[in-house]
């Protein structure tokens, strides 16, 4: 070490022990106190300058590490695969990594502000910033699902989003790490489609058909306590190698669901069984009380649609199995199974393309369609009679008018009262030739009567409500009318309560255009239905008709008789004339004499008579009604 020693004039080396003198040191400015702060201060300054020099290059190599780091975690976040930005306590974009950038349709320049518009679902118009900020706020976490806007053109991305609050930096920042999970929940939609709809037909697998089938079971009740199920086969010609073979059975199978879907009624569920099934599900409600009736219709109008001229005449055969819950399993695959075996009895049989499971209802199909065909050759070769049973008054014992019943002789089965066709008849439309058939030999009857002076009041005819709701109803009853050269007020329409539930508009002008005619209107069977007071107020109505149901037993039942007598004041409330049916002993039509019912019928006076006899009952008339009536 070196020691320098100052003094004026002299310089004297520390280490140079042969000249030192202790003079030296009591040189009083040598010795001064401001010269040894001096010397304190710039050795002081010395320190610091080299502590300082020290802590710039140790923080400068910090900063270019930090910076290292910096640059490191900024190129992983532009070019990670997953979505990242920085939020702002607003909510709004203050970074914005380039695959988030591209996945939302925005260009990188600087003149260009950041956007980040999240929503609900694809269609909403309200982003979910607002929302996201209120969840933030209340703890420091959110993911969820949202769908990233993408420009006016592009569809919106489904983002699988986390965001979290940066500590507790001022201002409030977020940290938005997400996923695009569009197509995974494309792959999902499409896996979910195909297990709900055959990739080929687009019709119902049959995995969704079993479920529906199983909650229709559910849902029977005693109201509708029956449902079907059609297992429908087709056999295509062989002789294609397999690949054609398959796609064109696969393209018959579509052509044949077209066809059927137009034959089926809303809440009919179609779908495709197995490569050469489809099968057909008809609920409760569908199902009528002639749920075999309405089935062998069905399979018929199905089996039908195979035109030989089309593109489907390919198909060699089509066969139809038929199964009813609860009488052919009480389970889906239970009924399934059953139909599927009626389907192979199907095709073993020569008689019908078609097969119920139980073999009663497959009797009952083959009656059915036999029954069908010989009533429309009835109609077509004017078979069906009309016979007349006589209304009479209990006041003056007099026949004052008829109701015309029909009756079918048919040469296979003899006489056939109504009942025995009527609704078969009603369910395959033949009911509204039946009726114009009816009108005219009644037109043609009054006339011949007219004639030989044996006229006794109107003429009553059932009209049923499909011919009422045909768009030319009153149109073909004026040509009747004219051709005949009679008027209308010699004929009472005895309309079905059914008619008048309809309640639109059409039913209010049909009726008005009847009664601007001349027709006499009546409400058939009051009291059996859902008919109400507002009906009997509303409509243009003459007269109503007891239903049979309220006459029966009534001289034996207190409720019944009330009931009656309730309706027979209401109807003279209403100044209609009020007709009681089926009167079969002398105790009914003294009861309705004392309620003020006048006009009586039932097999009490006569029957239902074909128009040869009418002249001899009304010979003998007064002896119809017994003294102790009246």
């Amino acid at each position: 070490m070196v020691w320098l020693c100052c003094s004026v004039g002299n310089v004297v080396a520390a280490d140079d022990t042969s000249t030192f003198s202790p003079t030296l040191y009591s040189n009083p400015i040598l010795y001064s106190p401001n010269l040894l702060i001096l010397l304190a201060l710039t050795l002081a300054l010395t320190l610091l300058s080299i502590v300082l020099v020290i802590s710039y290059r140790k923080l400068k190599q910090r900063f270019s590490k930090l910076k290292l780091q910096h640059n490191q975690l900024s190129s992983f976040l532009h070019h990670s695969t997953q979505l990242i930005a920085v939020l702002d306590h607003n909510m709004q974009p203050l970074f914005i990594n380039s695959h988030l950038l591209a996945l939302s349709q925005q260009s990188t320049t600087p003149t260009n502000d950041l956007q980040l518009a999240l929503y609900a679902d694809q269609l909403s118009l309200h982003a979910m910033a607002k929302l996201i900020q209120q969840r933030l706020i209340e703890q420091p976490h959110w993911q969820g699902e949202v769908w990233l806007g993408c420009g006016a053109k592009e569809k919106r991305r489904s983002l699988s989003v986390a965001i979290t609050r940066l500590g507790d930096t001022k201002p409030i920042k977020y940290l938005l790490i997400g996923q695009d999970t569009s197509n995974d929940n494309q792959q999902q939609q499409l896996l979910l489609q195909q297990h709900i709809r055959d990739p080929d037909t687009h019709l119902l697998t049959a995995t969704i058909f079993k479920e529906y089938l199983t909650y229709a079971m559910l849902s029977c009740n005693e109201q509708h306590p029956k449902l079907a199920v059609m297992v429908i086969k087709t056999n295509c010609i062989l002789g294609f190698s397999e690949p054609n073979y398959q796609a064109g059975l696969t393209k018959r199978l579509i052509l044949l669901a077209e066809h059927i879907s137009a034959l089926l009624p809303k809440g009919a569920i179609l779908a495709r069984y197995n490569d050469e099934s489809l099968a057909l599900l008809i609920p409760g409600h569908l199902c009528s009380i002639n749920i075999d009736i309405y089935l062998n219709r069905l399979a018929h109008n199905i089996l039908g649609v195979i035109d030989p001229n089309s593109v489907l005449s390919i198909i060699d055969q089509t066969y139809i199995g038929i199964a009813i819950y609860p009488n052919d399993g009480d389970s889906a695959a239970a009924l399934l199974t059953s139909a599927a075996a009626a389907l192979v009895s199907a095709s073993q049989l020569s008689v019908s393309r078609f097969q119920f499971a139980n073999s009663l209802f497959q009797q009952d199909s083959v009656d059915y369609f036999g029954l069908e065909s010989e009533l429309t050759n009835a109609i077509a070769k004017q078979q069906i009679e009309v016979y007349f049973q006589p209304k009479l008054s209990i006041s003056n014992n007099k026949v004052v008018g008829y109701e015309a019943l029909i009756r079918w002789h048919c040469p296979k089965r003899g006489l056939l009262l109504p009942a025995a066709f009527i609704n078969m008849a009603d369910e395959t439309g033949l009911i509204v030739k039946l009726d114009h058939m009816v009108f005219a030999k009644c037109c043609q009857q009054y006339i011949n009567w007219q004639q030989h002076k044996l006229n006794r009041g109107r003429i009553a005819i059932n009209i049923a409500s499909l011919s009422f709701q045909q768009t030319d109803f009153v149109v073909k009853l004026e040509q009747q009318l004219a051709h005949f050269q009679i008027s209308a007020e010699h004929f009472d329409l005895e309309l079905d309560e059914d008619i008048f539930l309809l309640a639109n508009t059409a039913t209010t002008e049909t009726l008005q255009q009847l009664v601007a005619l001349g027709f006499h209107l009546t409400l058939d069977n009051f009291g059996e239905g859902l008919s109400s007071l507002k009906v009997l107020r509303q409509y243009p109505l003459h007269s109503v008709k007891i239903a049979r149901n309220y006459i029966v037993n009534m001289e034996h039942n207190d409720q019944q008789r009330n009931i009656t007598a309730s309706i027979i004041r209401l109807a003279s409330y209403l100044e209609l004339e009020v007709i009681a049916i089926g009167i079969e002993n002398e105790m009914q039509a003294y009861l309705l004499h004392v309620m003020g019912c006048d006009i009586l019928q039932g097999y009490l006076f006569s029957k239902a008579l074909p128009a040869n006899e009418i002249p001899a009952l009304l010979a003998t008339e007064d002896n119809l009604i017994r003294k102790q009536v009246s």
